[in-house]
């Protein structure tokens, strides 16, 4: 609706008016007075706070020298010395009584000199020296301190120590509370002690002290005021004659109002005073007036613009939607419209009729969003809430009860009718191969990876089922690429897992598989299980130089391990980097080794330290070389040893299990798929295993062993040819004659009338 009617329009603006400055007018009074008198408030309840802190951290740093001097006194180097006259020639005891003081006179405490006081034999200790050689005209004060009633006090006074004005000292006698102690220590503290105090002692409004127990100020701003007396002061009146531990009271001091806090220790009779000028607290609340009153003002004038103008902004937004829509073109151009209303009508019914073609578009992108789906679910980048946000992509409603990744690499071009060229080709061509192999229900979309193929297979089957299951569709990959392709391939089996949030863990899990297949030989099928048996977390330390030495360390590569390992280190130290960089960064590596040698069953007898000696002798090494050296020396090495004399152990373990049946049961009906079975691994990994220790296969061996078993029974025994061909596991005796002309050069008849 347009508005022409000024008489509206000033109406409109009046009451917009009256609206708004009577709720601004009250609120600006209210905000004002309740702002005073909540800043006095705030600053009085500050100040209580930060006297708190103020008493806290003093007595924190008495205590501190308390417990120290405590230490020191009931040392054994101490008590025997009370007991004994000393002088410069006790050479030894007088360094041990050094040092026991140097220990606790640190810059930290404030501590300026630590004095030892020995009764009985009349002798004193400083930092400085031993009687003459310490401070002679201190002696009279610690004489003055030995007569007082009390075993351990704080007390204050002016000696001439160098470059101070006042000091503090805490005095503690030995033994503890007896009436004839043999010794005192006297610590002595400067004024300077509550040097980290400026916070306390300098506030915005005011100034805080601290007085001893006998009214002396010993810690002020002002250092011309210590050790003056404050019964004198008529505003710390109420203070000093009160009675109460805490408190506060507004007085005038010299005609100036001020709010006085206090709060009195129960540890050592100290009072902690701080006086805030209540005119400076004014001056505070005088500025929030002004600002109060200025932003009322502001929001006044803003009142009136918007009263002026919102009337004619209120046909804003059909004019905002008018100007949008003119770019869209009309069903009927050549129609002219009456009005803005029309217009937009008609780019409307436009845009709608269109949006059957722009989701025909959209849905021809949906192969390339479901890859970008699985690169950013590989990469674990996807947040969990959205999983089954995406899933809606391929049909489903849930994950599957059981899935597994499936990454697949080409084991080499090399004698093939490729080129290294071709190999990104020949990638896309696998994946290709793979999507078609595998149903659209059983997978998500199967993408490449670096120079990986990997899949995301589901099924419903669980267990060793889906485990075969995932098997004979490997197998069938397998061979289909070396039939269309010609390309010889192995694949690594990730673990099975539920949620989609384990994705990027089952990514490495296959990956890591694919690379035992070093030592296995090409085409091979290798679970992650029987590679690793032990699971292993995904490691998010986010250097790839790690990696590849975890890497080089799990293949037994030294050469390449020690490449990994000063590449690893010089990226860990980085120009830009800082000295915490370099420890944490260092600390990360020493751990992800820890655990890669726990994952991987390490023992720590090959490791000569403890977790905490490990970390101290990290952090002593100075360079570079050092650090390469001790990485090489204490992890790299023993675990590239021991991994190596494992997987020897292993792979001989394996092929001599395998052996001994074949020996107790080679006249039975034996597979690979029993024996595998019977030490509990996966037959293609044994097979592949006993190849490698054996030369040649299991079916070759036992037909061998069996062989050498007939010939023994021809020399040995008068059992027919047929007999033995059925003891054997033979179909028939022409197989068994075939088989043994084959691989001794004769028939059995013959070696038999030759023996």
């Amino acid at each position: 609706m347009r508005f022409r009617s000024p008489s509206y329009l000033l109406k409109l603006m009046l009451l917009s008016i009256l609206i708004g400055t009577l709720p601004v007018i009250t609120l600006g009074t209210f905000a004002y007075f309740n702002a005073s008198r909540t800043v006095q408030e705030k600053v009085d309840e500050s100040n209580k706070l930060l006297l708190k802190q103020m008493q806290v951290r003093t007595e924190q740093t008495l205590r501190t020298i308390d417990n120290s001097a405590t230490q020191l006194l009931q040392s054994q180097n101490v008590t025997s010395a009370f007991n004994r006259s000393l002088s410069n020639h006790d050479f030894q005891l007088v360094q041990e009584l050094y040092k026991g003081i140097s220990q606790i006179q640190t810059y930290e405490l404030g501590i300026k000199e630590v004095f030892l006081f020995s009764l009985n034999n009349d002798w004193i200790v400083s930092s400085s020296g031993v009687n003459e050689y310490s401070f002679p005209e201190f002696r009279p004060v610690l004489e003055s301190f030995s007569r007082n009633a009390k075993g351990s006090f704080w007390s204050s006074g002016s000696v001439e120590f160098p470059n101070s004005f006042q000091s503090v000292y805490f005095v503690k006698k030995y033994p503890f509370n007896s009436p004839n102690p043999t010794g005192i220590i006297c610590v002595v503290l400067s004024s300077d002690v509550m040097k980290n105090m400026d916070e306390f002692l300098n506030s915005k409004f005011g100034s805080a002290f601290i007085v001893d127990q006998n009214a002396n100020i010993i810690v002020h701003r002002d250092h011309d005021k210590l050790g003056s007396r404050i019964v004198d002061e008529p505003y710390l009146k109420s203070f000093v004659d009160t009675n109460e531990t805490i408190g506060q009271y507004a007085t005038n001091r010299y005609g100036e109002a001020v709010t006085v806090t206090f709060r009195k220790s129960a540890y050592n009779g100290w009072s902690y005073v701080s006086v805030i000028s209540n005119e400076q607290v004014y001056e505070q609340n005088k500025i929030i007036g002004w600002i109060t009153m200025l932003v009322c003002l502001i929001i006044l004038l803003v009142t009136l613009i918007v009263a002026w103008f919102g009337s004619k902004k209120m046909y804003s937004p059909i004019q905002s939607l008018y100007s949008a829509l003119t770019v869209v073109p009309s069903m009927n151009e050549k129609v002219k419209s009456s009005g803005e209303l029309q217009v937009i009508g008609e780019r409307v019914d436009y845009l709608i009729r269109n949006q059957s073609l722009i989701m025909n578009e959209l849905k021809g992108q949906q192969t390339q969003l479901k890859e970008f789906f699985m690169q950013k679910l590989f990469g674990g980048t996807i947040q969990p809430n959205d999983f089954f946000e995406k899933l809606s992509l391929y049909g489903l409603e849930q994950p599957w009860p059981s899935m597994c990744v499936v990454a697949v690499q080409i084991d080499t071009l090399k004698d093939t009718r490729y080129a290294e060229g071709n190999r990104d080709l020949l990638m896309f061509a696998i994946n290709n191969i793979v999507g078609e192999l595998i149903l659209s229900e059983q997978r998500l979309e199967p993408i490449v990876k670096s120079d990986y193929q990997v899949t995301l297979i589901g099924s419903t089957e669980t267990g060793e089922r889906f485990k075969e299951q995932i098997f004979n569709l490997s197998d069938e990959i397998q061979k289909a690429i070396y039939q269309y392709l010609e390309i010889k391939i192995s694949i690594g089996i990730s673990r099975p897992f539920m949620s989609f949030a384990e994705t990027q863990q089952a990514l490495h899990e296959a990956t890591t598989a694919l690379k035992a297949r070093v030592g296995l030989g090409q085409e091979s099928i290798l679970f992650i299980e029987d590679v690793q048996p032990q699971k292993s977390n995904l490691n998010r330390y986010p250097i790839v130089g790690e990696q590849a030495l975890l890497d080089a360390i799990r293949v037994g590569n030294e050469e390449q391990a020690e490449s990994a390992l000063k590449q690893l280190i010089g990226e860990l130290f980085r120009p830009q980097a800082q000295h915490r960089d370099y420890q944490l960064s260092l600390l990360r590596l020493l751990i992800a080794l820890l655990k890669f040698g726990q994952e991987l069953s390490i023992p720590m007898e090959r490791i000569p330290e403890d977790e905490a000696s490990l970390i101290q002798s990290l952090f002593k090494l100075r360079n570079v070389q050092e650090m390469e050296h001790w990485f090489w020396s204490i992890f790299v090495l023993p675990y590239i040893q021991e991994l190596g004399t494992r997987r020897d152990s292993q792979f001989k373990h394996i092929s001599e299990a395998v052996i001994d049946i074949i020996v107790r049961e080679f006249d039975s009906a034996l597979t690979l798929e029993e024996c595998a079975s019977r030490i509990n691994y996966h037959p293609h990994y044994v097979s592949r295993v006993f190849r490698q220790e054996t030369g040649i296969n299991f079916g070759e061996y036992l037909s061998q062993y069996r062989i050498d078993i007939a010939k023994k029974w021809l020399k040995e025994s008068d059992l027919k040819i047929i007999e033995i061909a059925e003891r054997l596991q033979y179909n028939n005796s022409a197989n068994f004659i075939r088989s043994f002309r084959k691989l001794v050069g004769k028939t059995p008849g013959q070696y038999r009338e030759e023996g």
